[in-house]
């Protein structure tokens, strides 16, 4: 009786497991169409993965927090993503997208913060070689979660709800004292060896992108008007012109425009960050 009896747990254990291994399996294979495991506060290593197991699109922007704004669902261009690393530079996004086989036809290449390299940990993490320290199906599994709990907006949705704000009022939040704030943090000047190397390094980058066949352009998301005019700013875009002095590649953003806010004084607020995105759709609209 005891015989029959542990035979039928062993039994049990065994379809139990097998049917384990199946959908592990199963969600392996599906893994990378899932959202990838958030695990960074900063969004970072979600949009890079996320960035490495899609398509290659047909135009990417790259920046930093600024240009995180700039979701993809607020532009007309076909085939577009946004790779805005928050903390970030361009750097970082450019070096990962190097690493594909690919790249992709235009990358439209944020100057605002000059200070800023790349992140080494990162860049090696989603290059080619780089072994996750998750297996793959145990990721995938968490991913799904993620992805039932938190879905996805529908594209078309997002979009509509982003041409809606531009029918609303600009907002009336009082941000001075995030301004100000702001503003005192601008009032050095930023280390002109930092911005040297790192102007160096996306001149050699840019190198790298055109002799695979595609365009390099470059913008400065505007700032609020005390802070666009503060000696930070005006010294990183003083470096960033003198490196680039090619104004056929520049897309110029109007920031003077009476509509645009700021939440912080740096970062766009939603209604703003979808009026830079029809600019920087106009510009494209003749080089696609």
């Amino acid at each position: 009786m005891k015989a029959a009896s542990s035979q039928s747990w062993f039994l049990k254990c065994g379809i139990a497991a097998a049917l384990s291994l199946v959908a592990y399996a199963a969600i392996s294979v599906a893994g990378p169409k899932a959202p990838p495991l958030p695990i960074r506060r900063d969004g970072a290593e979600t949009l890079l993965e996320r960035y490495v197991n899609e398509p290659i699109p047909d135009v990417l922007l790259v920046g930093s927090s600024l240009t995180t704004r700039l979701n993809a669902e607020y532009f007309d261009t076909p085939d577009l993503k946004v790779l805005g690393l928050a903390g970030g530079s361009a750097i970082t996004a450019i070096k990962v997208a190097l690493a594909r086989d690919r790249v992709p036809k235009i990358i439209l290449v944020e100057l605002n913060f000059l200070e800023r390299g790349d992140d080494s940990e990162l860049v090696q993490r989603f290059t080619p070689g780089h072994v996750p320290a998750w297996p793959r199906p145990l990721r995938s599994a968490v991913a799904f979660y993620e992805r039932w709990h938190h879905p996805p907006p529908e594209r078309a949705k997002a979009k509509a709800a982003a041409l809606a704000l531009l029918d609303e009022p600009p907002s009336d939040f009082d941000n001075r004292i995030y301004v100000e704030r702001a503003v005192q943090a601008s009032r050095t000047v930023p280390s002109q060896a930092l911005m040297n190397e790192n102007l160096v390094t996306l001149k050699q980058l840019v190198a790298d992108i055109e002799a695979r066949g595609s365009h390099v352009y470059f913008y400065s998301l505007p700032l609020a008007g005390p802070v666009q005019d503060s000696v930070a700013a005006k010294a990183e875009a003083a470096a960033a012109h003198a490196a680039f002095p090619d104004d056929r590649r520049w897309i110029r953003l109007d920031g003077s425009m009476p509509d645009l806010r700021w939440a912080d004084g740096v970062h766009l607020d939603q209604r703003s960050s979808v009026m830079m995105a029809k600019e920087i759709d106009y510009f494209l609209k003749d080089r696609l």
